[in-house]
């Protein structure tokens, strides 16, 4: 049987996250009581009175973002198979189950899933999810910094964003990315709380943004390191600089806290790998599909977005 989890389903679906065939996590155990009893979760249960469960599937409930007027995505956030399938049951029916609860709302709903994994790969495929895009991955390890040279008529002032900005940093992050890679309110606020954020701003307008996160080694054998989450610049201004600018800013940030290695990751789409390149990023490892199921059926916008 298949049907929405609830919190009683909690000890079967810890013991299939210890336990199982197949496993696809993008969450940690303290998150999984707040995926159960919303419509973008499906649990399929063994047979038999507390037999356990033998499949989880959960994804971020997607809700409409009122300040953007457009879909937030509905993430995959697990995705868990047993060893032992119960006579008629499948993996595919998971997702379908999922989808056909969300469906069932009649709101339109978007869900997106990044995986490498063939057997999950599969999965999406079969119920019909796309491939929209692809994550290229990033290295930079060089000690010196980047070369810049300042723009003869452009002048941006670099500072750090402040917190009530958010309203501003909406609506630049709306006009820099296309709608698969928009970030809701919620998670540019998250954002401006969890990361440091440099900002670039012409005539007291704000037309750019950098995001940096540090990473403090754990250990004598582990290295510090450096995540640039993401670069907006104004598509009206971009190829003046400013991008280079932060990024540039950015690292020199990084090194003075002892982090040499540092990663960025960008939908293959974006235009601006040759800039990351003409400042030593390399690639790092394999690019990782981004897959894509929209209800009602419809053609994703054109991906020339920037990370």
């Amino acid at each position: 049987m298949i049907r929405p989890p609830t919190p009683a389903d909690l000890p079967a679906i810890r013991r299939l996250w210890q336990e199982n065939r197949h496993s696809f996590l993008n969450c940690g155990p303290e998150d999984l009581p707040h995926l159960l009893g919303k419509p973008g979760a499906a649990v399929g249960v063994l047979p038999g009175e507390d037999a356990g469960a033998w499949g989880f599937v959960a994804f971020d409930a997607p809700a409409l973002n009122a300040v953007l007027g457009s879909l937030s995505d509905g993430a995959l956030r697990a995705a868990l198979i047993g060893r032992h399938l119960p006579s008629g049951a499948s993996a595919e029916r998971l997702i379908g189950h999922t989808i056909a609860g969300l469906q069932a709302t009649g709101h339109p709903f978007q869900l997106t899933a990044l995986s490498g994994e063939s057997w999950l790969e599969r999965l999406l495929i079969g119920q019909g999810f796309a491939v929209a895009d692809h994550l290229c991955f990033y290295l930079r390890t060089r000690r010196n910094l980047p070369e810049f040279i300042q723009h003869p008529h452009l002048h941006p002032q670099m500072r750090p964003l402040r917190q009530d900005e958010l309203s501003a940093l909406i609506a630049l992050d709306r006009l820099t990315f296309p709608p698969l890679w928009q970030m809701g309110a919620s998670e540019l606020l998250e954002l401006i709380f969890s990361s440091r954020i440099q900002a670039a701003e012409v005539d007291g307008r704000l037309v750019g943004y950098m995001a940096l996160s540090l990473h403090t080694a754990s250990d004598q054998y582990d290295e510090n390191q450096a995540q640039l989450i993401r670069l907006a610049v104004d598509p009206r201004l971009q190829g003046r600089g400013i991008g280079r600018q932060l990024l540039t800013e950015s690292i020199a940030y990084a090194h003075a806290h002892d982090c040499y290695r540092i990663l960025l990751n960008t939908p293959e789409s974006n235009p601006a790998h040759q800039l990351y390149e003409s400042i030593n990023f390399r690639r790092h490892g394999a690019r990782m599909p981004v897959f894509i199921y929209q209800f009602p059926g419809q053609m994703v916008a054109p991906l020339n977005g920037k990370p």
